[in-house]
């Protein structure tokens, strides 16, 4: 008995270290990447002049480095890219859930995973030599690389991680609950429709935030495909250039104390405030869709 309490105090305490440094770890990159961003974001230049500025001309005198091109690409980027993932992951799910043979459902679980295990630079390159030349014949573009490309090779990138999600959500459902609704007479679609996606519906905004964080982050598939123009997109049809790409891009080329090098921080902590600002609002519409319920 004494044994077994100190094997519980044990794998407490080394729990709890384990998540106090994470904890720790996560905080100082937080504060690291704040501190050197804080010079591109202060003195002559503020906040709004940073993220509002179209130019991003490091090269030009004097500099500029605006980032609006680059922070409204990775929003176009990833609604379009949520949109085409979101209900085709659920409805992947659904099926996965409730339609599917168990056969077939033993086959499907295991494809996604080895859809979510693939580098992004094999998506990446699978984008450029398929799509890419499609979209510059049939839109007759100067290249075929585009938002909207980039766009959809992410979809198909993490719609396995919204299908695998939201799959195990309609299956916590309790099948008394959905015995109680078919014995009322109602057809399954019926019953799917009013028990099984409200009750679903908490896993179903944490697989969109799963997706939301994984889209943002991307960051060699979107390298590929966008075209990593500065020019300001108006259309998921031109070239764009998201925030990763952008320090991708030019932080080799930054010289460590430069002002492209806080700049390019700058535009890591505004990624990091994105990741953020999404999980917030998924969350917070989780627990009032999950308060409504009770």
């Amino acid at each position: 008995m004494t044994s077994g309490i100190i094997i519980d105090r044990f794998t407490q305490l080394t729990l709890g270290l384990i998540l106090l440094l994470s904890t720790a770890g996560l905080a100082f990159i937080l504060v690291f990447i704040l501190r050197e961003a804080y010079p591109a974001m202060s003195g002559e230049n503020s906040v709004l002049d940073y993220l509002f500025r179209t130019a991003w001309t490091p090269l030009a005198r004097p500099p500029e480095f605006g980032i609006v091109h680059s922070w409204l690409s990775t929003l176009m980027l990833v609604a379009i890219c949520i949109a085409i993932a979101a209900p085709v992951g659920f409805g992947i799910g659904l099926f996965i859930s409730d339609i599917a043979p168990v056969i077939v459902r033993l086959v499907l679980q295991p494809c996604l995973d080895v859809l979510a295990g693939i580098p992004s630079v094999v998506y990446g390159f699978f984008g450029y030599v398929t799509l890419v030349p499609w979209f510059e014949v049939r839109y007759e573009m100067a290249t075929g690389e585009c938002i909207l490309v980039a766009a959809l090779i992410l979809a198909v990138m993490v719609l396995p991680f919204v299908a695998s999600v939201s799959a195990g959500a309609f299956q916590s459902v309790s099948a008394n609950l959905r015995e109680a609704a078919l014995a009322q007479g109602v057809t399954r679609w019926y019953m799917i429709r009013r028990v099984v996606i409200p009750k679903a519906a908490p896993g179903m905004f944490a697989a969109v935030t799963l997706a939301l964080t994984r889209a943002i982050g991307e960051t060699m598939a979107v390298l590929m495909l966008t075209g990593n123009s500065v020019a300001l997109p108006v259309s998921p049809l031109d070239r764009g250039q998201p925030l990763t790409a952008l320090i991708a891009t030019e932080f080799g080329e930054a010289g460590v104390g430069s002002e492209k090098y806080y700049a390019l921080f700058a535009s890591a902590s505004v990624l990091v405030a994105l990741v953020f600002a999404f999980n917030v609002l998924t969350w917070t519409l989780k627990r009032k869709l999950i308060s409504n319920e009770h």
